[in-house]
């Protein structure tokens, strides 16, 4: 009687444990896609509010360069995203459209025509607020995905991933490996 007792208890713990487990790895999951699904929201609105901003901009005096660096930036986030090509390859996209937009910022705050110009000052000011939560955002993903990653690998919780087919998530990094001498090549997604 003991042992049935002692047996029924520890079928207990494990059924317990096990739908502890379960609910734990589908709470990961779903912030996960949730947090990449607010990434996919800032990064709209920042693609929103670029248009305002290079409008302003080109008919300043503002280094034209810097304008076609931003033109070109935004045109291959958007082809980068349009085409599915990844993560990486999006993270590097998006990598390139923010230093654009940070040297344009940066070079306007030495134009004072720039600087009492609202038609500027306006989207300049959104763009700001919106790269830090681009910034905020890609970083909450990122930590989901880590911990969604390690629930697939840990000892405890790698059965219950596999049954509920959790698939590795991918981070909003750009992968780069470096030659033999030191320097820097992008890796293909």
């Amino acid at each position: 009687m003991t042992v049935f007792v002692i047996a029924a208890i520890l079928v207990l713990a494990v059924l317990a444990y096990a739908a502890s487990v379960e609910r734990r790895v589908r709470r990961c999951r779903s912030t996960t896609v949730a947090s990449r699904e607010l990434v996919t929201v800032e990064l709209e609105r920042r693609h929103g509010q670029l248009e305002p901003l290079i409008a302003a901009i080109e008919s300043s005096d503002l280094d034209q360069s810097l304008v076609r660096q931003l033109v070109g930036a935004r045109s291959w986030s958007k082809a980068v995203r349009e085409r599915g090509l990844g993560l990486a390859a999006q993270a590097a996209a998006e990598n390139a459209l923010s230093a654009a937009v940070h040297a344009v910022l940066a070079e306007s705050d030495m134009h004072p025509s720039l600087r009492s110009n609202w038609a500027f000052q306006g989207p300049a000011g959104d763009l700001e607020t919106t790269e830090k939560r681009i910034a905020g955002a890609v970083r909450v993903y990122n930590d989901n995905a880590y911990k969604l990653a390690q629930l697939r690998t840990s000892f405890s919780t790698k059965p219950m991933a596999k049954a509920l087919k959790v698939s590795a998530p991918e981070p909003f990094v750009e992968h780069v490996a470096l030659f033999a001498d030191g320097q820097p090549e992008d890796v293909p997604a």
